[in-house]
Parts: structure tokens; C-alpha cells; sequence
């Protein structure tokens, strides 16, 4: 049977540091447009971004433990002296050094997170409460146009993703909708 060559001799530790330059699993402009501004109202953006926030939070706290548990069991098994203790030893460093790469991109979000909420003005729950009529009226009212246009719910998913990046003016098409109807 072949052997599984050392995969330390194909990537090397200046690849390895690449990782850690590239992680960051949503950018800047997919966190503000796809997620914060898929919102209609500012106060269900900031309620987005703050649920955001939250959830990287607890995420990083509960990473950030099992890192240290995961440290203490490692020297634990390196203490043994066993051959198979230090091999599970590498194998938990493996995933420390995993986790640490991860927890670069995290990072990266949440300062992308904090920065957008120092955008907002403080929402209370009743500003939040006090808005969701308009909220359910814009987002409602967007979602029939852009079927309207698009003539089903997949096509308006889409020229809803090409709006939030500024691709698509659903008012133009609107007109020229309205346009081709008189003719």
C-alpha cells in the first residue's frame, strides 16, 4: 500500500501563514450588503448587526475556552511519555493551530460588525417595535416588485442580490415596465 507522502514537504510554513492572510469568511462587502443592508429600516439593520455581533461573541468566548481546555490536555498527554499519547498530543496541536487560523477570520468580522454599529444612532426595543410597520411595508413592497419584474421568486432573489449591490434599479425597471405595457 503507498504511503501518504508528508504533506510538510509540499506546504510550507510560509504557505501555512497565507492562511491566516485570506481568512475571513464573509468580506466587508458581503457583510454590509448581503447581510446588515438586506434589511429595509436602519433599525432592523442595527438589530441584524448587533445579532451579529452577538453570535461571534459567544462563538469566540466558547472557542476561546475549549483552546485553553484543549492546551491543558495536551501537555497532559505529552506528560505521559506514551508514543501514542504524543501522537494524539500532535493531533490536538494540529487542531489548535486550525482553530487559531479560523479565529483570525472572526476577528475580522466582528471589527467589520463594530465599525458598522458605531454607523447607527442607539435603537431602543420600542424604536425597533415602534418600526416594524414601515419595515413589513418596505420589505413586503420590495419583494412584490421584484417578482413583478422578475416573474418568479428565484429571478427576484436575484435582481434583489444585483439591487444590493447597486447592479439593478428596480425603480428604472419599473418605468420601463410600464413603459413597454402603454406601447
Amino acid at each position: 500500500m503507498e504511503k501518504i507522502p508528508d504533506v510538510k514537504t509540499y506546504i510550507t510554513n510560509d504557505i501555512v501563514s497565507l492562511f491566516a492572510e485570506v481568512q475571513q469568511p464573509r468580506s466587508r462587502f458581503q457583510i454590509e450588503k448581503f447581510v446588515v443592508n438586506a434589511h429595509d429600516t436602519d433599525p432592523m439593520r442595527y438589530v441584524q448587526t448587533l445579532n451579529e455581533i452577538q453570535s461571534l461573541y459567544y462563538t469566540i468566548k466558547n472557542v476561546s475556552l475549549q483552546l485553553k481546555k484543549t492546551e491543558i490536555e495536551i501537555a497532559r498527554l505529552k506528560a505521559t511519555g506514551d508514543e501514542v499519547d504524543a501522537i494524539d498530543a500532535e493531533i490536538k496541536e494540529l487542531g489548535l493551530e486550525q482553530t487559531r487560523v479560523v479565529g483570525v477570520g472572526a476577528f475580522r468580522e466582528l471589527e467589520i460588525l463594530l465599525d458598522i454599529l458605531k454607523t447607527f444612532p442607539r435603537y431602543t426595543r420600542e424604536d425597533i417595535e415602534n418600526d416594524q410597520l414601515q419595515y413589513w411595508q418596505k420589505r413586503l413592497d420590495r419583494q412584490l416588485q421584484l417578482e413583478t419584474i422578475g416573474g418568479n421568486q428565484s429571478i427576484a432573489a436575484h435582481l434583489g442580490s444585483l439591487e444590493q449591490i447597486g447592479s439593478f434599479s428596480r425603480e428604472l425597471q419599473i418605468e420601463d415596465t410600464a413603459k413597454k405595457g402603454l406601447e
